[in-house]
């Protein structure tokens, strides 16, 4: 039996929620392409599409509007919240942490549909974001719900629009170490919750999740654009990583960085914002010229969430709230497919063979 390690090129299942990669560029939901869908639809829409192959947003609005106004209404979930945030002072419970405790927590109601089970569990994946806030976050808009969920009521039109592309650009990836994840705990007829957990705490994984938030702690470190040249060339000396660049499925282009940087040239609006952008562009330059590099969904994404508002620990944290769509498909097709992911595993270790003793006989032919 032929080996990959890390199961590289191997196909491990059958799959009609995305194809990525194609052409070495592209990326499609159920047919669709993907950056096609930030222009003409919205999170909504396209979390349907990929759970229910519809792009009736409706049912969806509908359920996660009650469940995140139920959220909202519950007074014991917010001091769950709050006193989960104390714990391992100084600094807290880190946010991908506390999310996953509070998805584990959750409920599963036999009477829910497909929709509804993940509505459930993304509007509370939301509202606990939401709480890290320093303002309310109560209202929510009809056009951009999820996103308006996740920022303060005084976001502009421009802050939604740019979020829900963010998320639409995050919903779903294919077979990544995340939604495996989530397919293998499927796979064994756990239920949608546990599935879920199992793509948070795969998340949380340093080499999955959190390449945004490093890329921006890079581009943060630099004060101007010079320093920024010299220092990118130094580490590059040292042999040291670049995060935010390469993708180990596109090959060409990360289709979704162009959607992703745009959005952030756009929403620049002080001498900082403005410096920070020149930093971040001088560096994808030199990744270009010396590496052959291209900037992935990461390296403009983390610069995107930052412009949003969004501190660096919650970054992961909205990949969650875009990817728990995707992660809910994969848990529904593989019951359906109703097969247990079982791999084979490579022996290293030595074989000893010795005469066994009379009991062990015995227990063998028992």
């Amino acid at each position: 039996m032929e080996f990959s390690p890390g199961l590289r090129g191997v196909v491990a299942g059958e799959t009609s929620i995305s194809t990525v990669g194609k052409e070495g560029t592209s990326l499609r939901y159920r047919g669709y392409d993907a950056i096609e869908l930030t222009k003409n639809n919205t999170y909504e829409e396209v979390a349907s599409l990929i759970i229910k192959d519809s792009l009736d947003g409706d049912e969806f609005k509908e359920a996660f509007t009650k469940f995140y106004n139920a959220a909202i209404e519950d007074e014991a979930l917010s001091k769950y919240i709050e006193d989960l945030k104390s714990l391992h002072p100084p600094v807290g419970m880190h946010p991908m942490a506390l999310l996953r405790t509070i998805v584990s927590g959750g409920e599963e109601m036999d009477s829910d549909t497909e929709i509804e089970l993940v509505a459930r569990i993304s509007a509370t994946v939301c509202f606990a974001i939401a709480s890290y806030h320093n303002a309310d976050t109560n209202i929510l808009s009809d056009k951009y719900l999820v996103a308006s969920s996740l920022l303060p009521n005084d976001a502009s039109d421009e802050m939604l629009e740019a979020l829900d592309d963010m998320l639409i650009l995050y919903a779903e990836h294919g077979f990544n170490a995340s939604t495996f994840a989530t397919r293998v705990t499927a796979s064994t007829r756990a239920d949608l919750t546990g599935a879920i957990v199992s793509g948070i705490a795969t998340l949380k994984g340093e080499l999955h999740g959190g390449a945004n938030e490093r890329a921006v702690e890079l581009i943060n470190s630099f004060n101007t654009v010079d320093e920024a040249e010299k220092g990118i060339y130094s580490l590059l000396d040292e042999k040291k990583k670049i995060m935010g660049f390469g993708h180990g499925v596109y090959k060409v282009q990360d289709p979704r960085s162009p959607v992703v940087k745009n959005w952030v040239e756009q929403l620049v609006d002080n001498d900082f914002s403005k410096n920070r952008f020149e930093i971040a562009k001088k560096i994808d330059e030199i990744m270009d010229a010396e590496k052959n590099l291209f900037p992935n969904v990461d390296f403009y994404g983390g610069l995107l969430l930052a412009e949003l508002g969004f501190e660096i620990d919650l970054f992961t944290p909205i990949f969650v709230a875009g990817r728990s769509v995707g992660w809910a498909a994969h848990y529904f097709e593989q019951r359906e497919q109703d097969i247990l992911i079982r791999p084979a595993a490579k022996y290293l270790s030595l074989i000893h063979i010795s005469e066994p003793t009379r009991q062990e006989a015995i227990s063998y032919a028992v």
